[in-house]
Formats: structure tokens, C-alpha cells, sequence
């Protein structure tokens, strides 16, 4: 059932999907949650289900975690009357395209945040066409940009003026959870007598080789033989019957398609997650981001990543010490891993380093106020929305909209000052980190002399 109060509530803020609501979609959650909690926002569902629209989206709506208070601004597109804002936000190039209309129709400004995928392609006519005339439209204020190649792409081949591009490298996804390394890590040899490797992405269109998927399967059954200790886990809707298994078939767990609270304790016991995407596959030009959704998630919670880069975006991370570099060589891939998995102290080693590099450049604090400081500069550029004319003379401001422009300024600046607070806590944890391992080091180095003098 359609909220009709919010419907008809005129937003700052109007945040365009078509997937929400949802609970497969952890990054829209957390993202767009957050700017309803900052902003007057209204998040505005495009998704279209020709007979039961009503009854699914009530019923999505229902199953979504989120705060009643912000669910209830939530609403469906409909017949566009819920479009009532001074700013949009919309995210995937598909979207994008499909709401440009609208937009120009209401002369609706809007940022348009550009990840790989949803119909955004390198070097393809049918993509190009579509972002054209976005990048063109006066009324697209700013492109979030959130690989370098994409912003690279929009310079070089459409001549965007770079300062309308924003680059905020990687994506939103949660590094604030309650998993803490030391704590909560499963380790072979003592929580659990299994070695873990997974992999987790979505097949599209029965292809089993743009995410990796043939590929994981080819690492797991050369690493499997005679290596009763490993475990491979698939999560995503892929099956035993996609590809032959190899007679690895006992160490291999499917999990299916799983929302995003699955997560939480199923990461806590992988020790690594194996992607090798190809790009160009699925579709001519398309591409993941580096590293993936999926793999972003998994190190921020402690596990290791051995991913591919093809296309060569990686900006900050360092092979061989936050992350394994992995490419199509089988039998390098092979070797590489079985060195890590026969010495366990340094498979976690790396692991817990690469959970505290991701846990800094995938920083969920750190994503969000990026994209929250570019609509709060855009919307400050804004007019203030109508009023009736009684009540917006220069001579005697309204009032409630005057106490609506002080709460936002109190609302940053509170933000601000809890963001460097956040960083000081950062740099605390850091030192009492340092200390931690100082004593760990010292366990390890008495339980040797003990070992060794059989005391």
C-alpha cells in the first residue's frame, strides 16, 4: 500500500531506484538509508510489476531492516506524482536513461552516480547513446565517477569538463559491523578444522564465465586433490549441475542466493574469496569494478581476497601485502594458493591486512560524507522549494522554512564533528592495535622457548 502522506511530501531530496526495496541490495540500503536519515529525502521505486505491483511492494517494504519511520518514505513511482523535489539522485546508467524524460520534463536537476554494470559499457555504441545526452543535459549536475576508467572514459570520449566528475573510488558498504579480526575470525587449527574458500556473485543470463564462476571451479578441483581440508562454497544461484565438478563434489557447499544479513557469520568462517571476472563477456564493453561488491564485503570482514585485475583499475592496494594478485595462469594460480593454504599463520596474516586496508579506503564513513558533501553543496545551489506567495517576501522570511535551512546547517556540522570523532577513534583503535599485536608476539615467541626447552 502506497504512503500517501509521503507521496504527496514535497522532498529536498529524491533518491530514484528500481530495485529497492529489497534485501539483496546492500549497498542501496545503506547508502540511500543513510540519506534518508540526513536529508528530507524520499526515495522513489521505478520498479514495475505489471498485475501486483501494490501487493509486492508493500510486501518488499514489510521485509526491509530499516528504521518504520524511514520505510514510510519509501514510495513507488506510479504515475510520477511522488517526483516532488529540488535535487535527484539516481544510480546505473539504465535508470538514468529511463528517467532522463521525466527529469527534463520537471526541469528536475539530479547527480547521477556511474558504476560498471547496468547497461554501462566501454566503447559501445548502444551505452554511449544512452549517456550521451546525460552527460550533455544541463540538468546533470554532477557524475560520481567510482572507478578511474569510467571517469577517464567520460573525459576522453564525451569531453566532460572534469570538474563536473566526481571520483569516489570503490562503493558504499558496511565497515563500521561488529566483527573485529581477533575476536570473531574463525581459524583452521582452532575454531574450525576446515580450510574455506568461497565465491559469491550473480549469474546472469546462464553465463557462467564473465563473474568467474568457471574459473573458481577449475582452481577448487586442481587444489582439492588429495587436500581433504578444503572447502569451496558458491553463494549466488549457481548449481552443482552448471559445471562438472570434478570429482571434488563432497567439498564443495552451495548456498543459493542469500540476503544481505547472511553474511555476517558466513564471512566469519571463509578464509578467502576467489574472483577472476572477465571483462567483455556478458555483454561488449562491460565490466566489474575493482574489486567487486562482493569482494569489498568479504574483506571488510576479514576475508582474504584473491581477485584478478584485468582492466588494471587498482589505485591503492599492493599485491602480496593486502591482497593476493590473481590472473588466468591455472597452474601459477594453483601454486600460489596451495603456498598460502600449507602455512595458515600467513594466510591469516594476510588476510587480517587486507581487512585493515579495506577497512580504511572502503571506509563506510568515509564513502558516505564523500556523496553527502556533493548534494549538500548541489542542493545549497538549489532554490528553496515554492512556497505560497503570502509567505515568502524578503521582508518577512518564512519561518518554517528559515528553521528548516538551521536544523541542515546543525545536521552538518553535527556530522562533521562526529566524523572527525570517528577518525580519533580510528587512530586510537590503531595504537591499542599496535599494543595487541606487541603482546601476541610476545605469546608466540614464550610458547616457542617452552616448545623448545619442553618446560
Amino acid at each position: 500500500m502506497q504512503n500517501t502522506d509521503a507521496a504527496g511530501h514535497h522532498a529536498d531530496l529524491l533518491i530514484f531506484d528500481d530495485s529497492l526495496p529489497t534485501g539483496y541490495s546492500p549497498f542501496r540500503n545503506l547508502e540511500y538509508g543513510h540519506y534518508l536519515s540526513f536529508f528530507d529525502a524520499k526515495i522513489v521505486s521505478t520498479e514495475q510489476h505489471p498485475r501486483d505491483r501494490d501487493q509486492r511492494f508493500a510486501a518488499a517494504l514489510e521485509a526491509l531492516k530499516l528504521d518504520p519511520a524511514l520505510k514510510a518514505r519509501i514510495v513507488p513511482f506510479g504515475d510520477g506524482s511522488a517526483a516532488n523535489g529540488r535535487l535527484a539522485y539516481v544510480t546505473f546508467l539504465a535508470n538514468a536513461s529511463a528517467l532522463l524524460p521525466f527529469f527534463e520534463a520537471l526541469e528536475l536537476p539530479f547527480i547521477f552516480q556511474l558504476y560498471p554494470g547496468g547497461g554501462f559499457g566501454l566503447d559501445q555504441a548502444e551505452s554511449d547513446a544512452k549517456l550521451l545526452p546525460i552527460v550533455a543535459s544541463p540538468l546533470c549536475r554532477k557524475i560520481i565517477a567510482t572507478q578511474k576508467v569510467t571517469k577517464d572514459y567520460l573525459i576522453s570520449r564525451f569531453g566532460c569538463d572534469p570538474a563536473r566528475i566526481a571520483l569516489v573510488f570503490g562503493g558504499v558498504f558496511e565497515s563500521r559491523g561488529d566483527f573485529d579480526f581477533h575476536r570473531d575470525k574463525q581459524q583452521f587449527g582452532r575454531q574450525k578444522d576446515t580450510l574455506d574458500l568461497c565465491f559469491v556473485a550473480h549469474k546472469y543470463a546462464g553465463d557462467l564465465v564473465s563473474k568467474g564462476y568457471d574459473e573458481f571451479v577449475r582452481i577448487a578441483t586442481a587444489l582439492a586433490s588429495g587436500d581433504p581440508r578444503l572447502r569451496f562454497h558458491v553463494v549466488g544461484n549457481y548449481g552443482a549441475g552448471d559445471i562438472a565438478l570434478g570429482g571434488a563434489e563432497a567439498q564443495f557447499v552451495f548456498h543459493g542466493r542469500q540476503p544481505s544479513d547472511f553474511f555476517a557469520s558466513f564471512y566469519a568462517s571463509m578464509d578467502a574469496i576467489i574472483s577472476v571476472n572477465r571483462p567483455h563477456v556478458l555483454a561488449p564493453g562491460a565490466f566489474d569494478g575493482f574489486p567487486t561488491g562482493a569482494c569489498i564485503e568479504a574483506g571488510c570482514r576479514g576475508v582474504l581476497n584473491c581477485i584478478n585485475d584485468p582492466l588494471e583499475l587498482n589505485p591503492s592496494l599492493t599485491p602480496g601485502e593486502d591482497f593476493i594478485l590473481l590472473d588466468f595462469d591455472l597452474d601459477r594460480t594453483v601454486a600460489s594458493l596451495r603456498r598460502l593454504l600449507d602455512d595458515p599463520d600467513e594466510l591469516y596474516r594476510l588476510a587480517y591486512a587486507n581487512w585493515r586496508k579495506y577497512l580504511t579506503v572502503f571506509d563506510t564513513d568515509r564513502q558516505l560524507w564523500a556523496r553527502t558533501r556533493l548534494i549538500v553543496a548541489e542542493l545549497a545551489r538549489q532554490p528553496p522549494a515554492a512556497m505560497p506567495a503570502a509567505r515568502t517576501s524578503i521582508f518577512h522570511p518564512d519561518p518554517v522554512q528559515a528553521a528548516m535551512e538551521k536544523e541542515r546547517r546543525r545536521l552538518v556540522a553535527a556530522y562533521q564533528k562526529l566524523e572527525g570523532e570517528g577518525k580519533r577513534l580510528a587512530e586510537a583503535y590503531h595504537v591499542l592495535e599496535g599494543h595487541y599485536h606487541a603482546a601476541e608476539g610476545e605469546r608466540k615467541r614464550l610458547e616457542r622457548y617452552i616448545k623448545v626447552n619442553d618446560l
